[in-house]
């Protein structure tokens, strides 16, 4: 995803846009611009939506990739594995603007490792690790939006 960018234009105008999206071409000829005018749109592996707005932003999973599935590698140690976890973990935290996303994306990863056949103890360690890591122990069933915003902005 090497020299990709993504904006938001609030201010309603598209004349505006047009011509601010001109003066980078004209700037940059080889910069390809496309613009999509929507209230949501998936970018890379993140879809962010405009609700009333707020911009909301969660993990986008393509459709035709097949779900459940590990980034596997032969030779790859479960070492690797439990830093992809927490890697995921760190990522479903800054991509999930909600705390309900965010434990349907952490409930996914678990569902995730489960069927591929790492037991229920190496998923719950590791997944205790993270929030023990961040010092946030009571994060891991919280449905509390303020501590989650909390926990996203200290970082």
């Amino acid at each position: 995803y090497k020299d990709q960018i993504f904006i938001t234009w609030n201010n309603g105008n598209e004349e505006k846009l047009d011509s601010f999206l001109q003066t980078i071409r004209d700037q940059s000829p080889n910069v390809q611009l496309q613009k999509l005018i929507a209230s949501s749109v998936p970018f890379l592996n993140a879809f962010v939506q405009n609700q009333n707005g707020d911009l909301f932003s969660r993990i986008h999973r393509h459709p035709l990739i097949q779900g459940y599935s590990l980034p596997y590698e032969v030779g790859h140690a479960k070492l690797v594995h439990s830093d992809w976890l927490r890697s995921a973990l760190i990522r479903a935290v800054c991509y999930c603007s909600s705390v309900e996303d965010f434990n349907l994306e952490r409930i996914y990863l678990e569902l995730t490792f489960l069927t591929n056949g790492y037991s229920l103890r190496f998923v719950e360690t590791h997944v205790q690790h993270f929030f023990n890591f961040f010092h946030l122990h009571p994060m891991r069933y919280s449905r509390d939006q303020i501590m989650y915003n909390k926990f996203r902005h200290s970082w």
